[in-house]
């Protein structure tokens, strides 16, 4: 019993155990198969950056590899031509002694041996002739496999391989003393094969030499010619926000590499522009902020000391911090405004509406607004138009706010709108201070004010115009600005009726 007990409890811990590892292996496999996972990454990137070429390599084999196939093409050529060449001079050879021994045999009745010999010495070629049943007359060869080879061949003078090496034949019928005999020419073509290997063998050691000399010469010139590329590299890595104004060099060069440099350098200019407008536009926007968050600021310090018991305090404070409030809260909705322009996130929507409603809505608005100008509809003519209303609106109220804060009491301000040459115009004069003829190709700025303290005075903050501008450009129209000092402004923006 104890032993039953004790083997049970030795297979109890077997199992167990055998349970825990095949539990940490399971728990392992995942932890085992990102490991690999990883190290095969690592090894299919090493491997991908091995076969990244440069671009000098790529030039270099790409007109390498065409060059090598133009000689190959080239020296092809020439080595069958050549060979052609050997051949047609092995058959005008051979035909020329069928020709001269034919003329001899036809003259006689008997074989001329002494003549076949002496010919086939000389030109090193085998002579035979057979009779009518093909049987050997006479030979100048010994080799009679050879001849029974060569006898089974008749017609035209042809190429034929035997005993691994070609030969030419030439057969022709003759009629000596009444009988019909075959005339048999053999050539062997040994010497014209060894002229044919050769040249091939000079012409493989000449492309070897021509291919490795052309690589060298090719990648030499390769990087001479790319070096541009790794300076513009090395340029461009240096270039940050501390040195935005470094500029690719340019000088000396007139090809594509060029205007690819001056294609980055008017990029770089584009991005220092755009930086330097940005860092202007947030040290405007930090410095327009600054002024309500201060005058708050100052007036909770005044109320915290002195206001919660006097009530003239009380109430100056609770009025400057509201003015300033709304200051900043107008100030705020520009600036998101002109963030959504440049992120190009604000929303055109464009409607047919008649524009000379919406002059006169704004005009009564504004008379009820300010009684202390007088708001003049001077010409309003019915034009149908197309383009977002509540824009427009908005930039009419641009205006005619700038023309109010800046035309002394019991001025005049004039609104008229009417056609020009297919054009719709709106028209916004006043009888103001006028702008500095100096300062008007800027007053379309953002944070431009051409008088500083009187703007301040009036609560400008130099936006306004920024988006009208935006969105007259919008509707795809102009403005044109006409101003004297102390005499007046007069506003014309341009609108296309539609564009759709």
């Amino acid at each position: 019993m104890n032993k039953k007990t004790t083997i049970r409890k030795i297979l109890k811990a077997v199992f167990h155990y055998t349970f825990l590892v095949t539990k940490k292996i399971l728990l392992i496999i995942p932890d085992a198969f990102k490991a690999l996972k990883l190290i095969f990454k690592g090894i299919y990137e090493r491997f991908k950056r091995l076969l990244r070429f440069s671009i000098t390599f790529k030039i270099t084999f790409v007109y390498t590899f065409i060059f090598s196939l133009f000689l190959f093409l080239l020296s092809t050529a020439i080595l069958f031509g050549f060979k052609f060449f050997l051949i047609e001079q092995a058959r005008e050879s051979i035909e020329k002694n069928n020709q001269i021994i034919m003329s001899n045999i036809n003259d006689i009745s008997i074989v001329p041996k002494q003549l076949i010999n002496t010919t086939a010495e000389k030109e090193d070629i085998i002579i035979s002739i057979l009779d009518i049943n093909k049987n050997i007359i006479y030979t100048t060869t010994d080799n009679k496999e050879n001849i029974h080879d060569i006898y089974t061949l008749y017609g035209s003078n042809i190429i034929k391989g035997i005993n691994n090496n070609e030969k030419l034949i030439l057969n022709r019928s003759i009629d000596i003393d009444n009988e019909t005999y075959y005339l048999q020419i053999l050539k062997d073509l040994k010497k014209e094969n060894d002229y044919f290997h050769i040249l091939l063998s000079i012409l493989a050691v000449l492309n070897i030499i021509i291919i490795i000399v052309t690589k060298v010469i090719g990648s030499s010139v390769s990087k001479k010619l790319l070096s541009p590329v790794d300076d513009m590299t090395e340029t461009v890595k240096a270039i940050n926000i501390q040195n935005l104004d470094t500029r690719l060099n340019v000088k000396g060069s007139h090809d594509e590499l060029r205007d690819l440099a001056q294609t980055f350098n008017d990029m770089f200019d584009r991005l220092q522009d755009s930086y330097e407008r940005q860092n202007q536009f947030v040290s405007d926007a930090s410095h327009e902020l600054r002024t309500p968050i201060a005058v708050i600021q100052g007036y909770a310090n005044l109320l915290d000391r002195w206001g919660k018991n006097d009530r003239e305090v009380l109430e100056e404070s609770i009025e400057a911090i509201k003015g300033e409030s709304q200051n900043m809260k107008d100030l705020v909705e520009k600036l998101l405004f002109l963030a959504r322009a440049d992120k190009k996130t604000q929303k055109v929507e464009m409607t047919e509406f008649y524009l000379d409603e919406l002059v006169d809505e704004v005009v009564k608005e504004t008379k009820l607004i300010d009684i202390n100008h007088e708001i003049i509809n001077k010409t309003n003519e019915k034009i149908l138009i197309f383009a977002d209303r509540k824009l427009l609106k908005q930039t009419l109220r641009i205006f005619i706010d700038n023309s109010i804060k800046f035309t002394p009491e019991n001025g005049r301000i004039t609104v008229s709108s009417y056609c020009k040459k297919n054009k719709a115009v709106l028209m916004i004069e006043d009888t103001g201070v006028g702008i500095p003829k100096e300062d008007i190709p800027y007053v379309f700025n953002r944070f431009y004010c051409s008088d500083k303290s009187r703007s301040k005075d009036k609560g400008g903050t130099g936006l306004g115009l920024s988006i009208a501008k935006w969105i007259i450009a919008q509707h795809k129209g102009s403005i044109e600005v006409k101003s004297a000092v102390d005499i007046g402004t007069k506003i014309s923006i341009i609108l296309p009726k539609s564009f759709k």
